[in-house]
């Protein structure tokens, strides 16, 4: 029973980044239709929205589970990182060398907000 809550709980945090990471780009992509950003910029947006997206998750996972919050929050960085790398190998010719890393901010995003939860 109690693994079952867990799953639940991983779940939901895991929905919760995407949703975060969803809002993310909806804001970046209209700031980028108003206004002309520089691809430094987007890039800067872009890495601050892979910190932000499982730091929120593991900010709620980590108020879930009392014990191990860093480790809890990190694994939800490395599971949002595995989507993110499946769906960026699926759908774009982009090189294994820059989405690792990506891994690095998107890990440490999930478990600073462990931490901090």
């Amino acid at each position: 029973m109690e693994q079952n809550k867990t799953v639940k709980e991983i779940g939901k945090a895991m929905g919760v980044s995407c949703v975060v990471t969803l809002l993310f780009l909806v804001l970046l992509a209209f700031l980028m239709l108003k206004t002309g950003l520089s691809r430094e910029t987007v890039s800067k947006i872009m890495l601050a929205g892979y910190v932000l997206a499982p730091a929120t998750g593991g900010f709620l996972l980590g108020k879930k589970r009392k014990v191990n919050r860093f480790l809890w929050g990190l694994l939800v960085g490395v599971m949002y990182f595995a989507v993110y790398a499946l769906l960026a190998v699926c759908t774009q010719d982009v090189p294994v060398k820059e989405i690792l890393w990506v891994a690095i901010p998107v890990c440490l995003g999930g478990m600073a907000g462990g931490m901090l939860s």
